[in-house]
């Protein structure tokens, strides 16, 4: 006779549970490194962003130095505005006394007021 033994109610329930906590333990260890490869995924691609921002910062910065340059501006000035440096010649100085200004002109016969000012309306001469 064969003997067969008897098997207990622990038995049944026992096996069937380490094997599916085996299965969960298998399928989160496939998630979390399924997850953890998409987040590596996001990280390279904001360094890439990154990168690129950097750059086009750069970029910016070059084209603004180049925008604000001395010859740049001379060069929009004299072109488009039509602003030229002045001749030597028709620059002039004017010096401050004790008593006051000195007025300035180009012509020297004009007319004075009291205070010695030319006078404003332009019948004077050419005043500045």
């Amino acid at each position: 006779m064969i003997y067969v033994r008897q098997r207990s109610m622990v038995s049944y329930v026992v096996a069937p549970l380490c094997m599916a906590l085996l299965l969960c333990g298998i399928f989160g260890i496939v998630w979390l490194r399924s997850n953890l490869i998409s987040l590596e995924y996001g990280i390279s691609e904001l360094e890439k962003t990154r990168l690129d921002n950097l750059r086009e910062t750069k970029m910016l910065m070059a084209e603004k130095s180049a925008l604000l340059s001395l010859q740049k501006v001379e060069k929009t000035a004299s072109l488009d505005l039509g602003l030229v440096f002045p001749n030597r010649t028709r620059v002039v100085s004017v010096k401050v006394r004790d008593s006051g200004p000195i007025p300035a002109s180009f012509k020297t016969g004009q007319e004075k007021n009291e205070k010695g000012f030319s006078r404003a309306d332009g019948a004077g001469g050419g005043t500045l």
